[in-house]
């Protein structure tokens, strides 16, 4: 029988099949690998963790909440559905602002520090596309620089407000630095 990380990650391989990240190379299981892994490395809490590994399932698959709940549980699929953006709304601008509002309202320290190292994750991404593609990138992200710019900074003045990991939080910060400059 799998332990729950490895039923983890064998779902979001067979979710993710040949899925790449839009921004680089990378396949798209593979990032939720290293968001995984980095939730591994202050928890022990096997909810948390499978939810890492799992936070982008509803948003980049064709699983939904229901699969998460039927092949975990309800709590993971609570977390999963809870930290992730609502893409019924189309527009770049007006989802990242629904998503900021709504995680200002969360203070279970777990659910934010799986947001931090998933944008840590992002900006990653974006940096390697950023280095092919240059100023392209913001209009392939479907923003201006200075819009996204301000989602990232957002999200840490919100979680520098809570109770978040300080490692995780200081290595966002440190992305944001590298990739946006030292505007903070």
């Amino acid at each position: 029988m799998y332990n729950s990380d490895e039923k983890a990650i064998l779902f979001i391989i067979k979710a993710f099949k040949e899925k790449k990240d839009k921004y680089s190379s990378i396949n798209k299981a593979t990032l939720s690998l290293l968001v995984g892994l980095s939730i591994r490395k202050i928890s022990d809490d096997p909810n948390i963790i499978t939810a890492s590994y799992l936070h982008n399932i509803i948003n980049y698959s064709s699983y939904g909440y229901e699969e998460i709940e039927s092949n975990f549980n309800s709590n993971v699929a609570n977390i999963v559905r809870d930290i992730s953006e609502d893409w019924s709304l189309t527009k770049w601008l007006e989802r990242k602002k629904e998503y900021l509002n709504r995680i200002k309202d969360i203070t279970n320290k777990d659910y934010l520090n799986i947001i931090i190292a998933e944008k840590t994750q992002e900006l990653l991404s974006y940096h390697d596309a950023y280095n092919k593609k240059k100023d392209k990138l913001w209009k392939d992200i479907g923003s201006s620089k200075t819009e996204i710019t301000w989602f990232y900074h957002s999200i840490l003045s919100i979680c520098e407000e809570k109770d978040v990991s300080k490692i995780l939080l200081h290595r966002y910060k440190q992305e944001i630095i590298h990739f946006f400059g030292d505007r903070l």
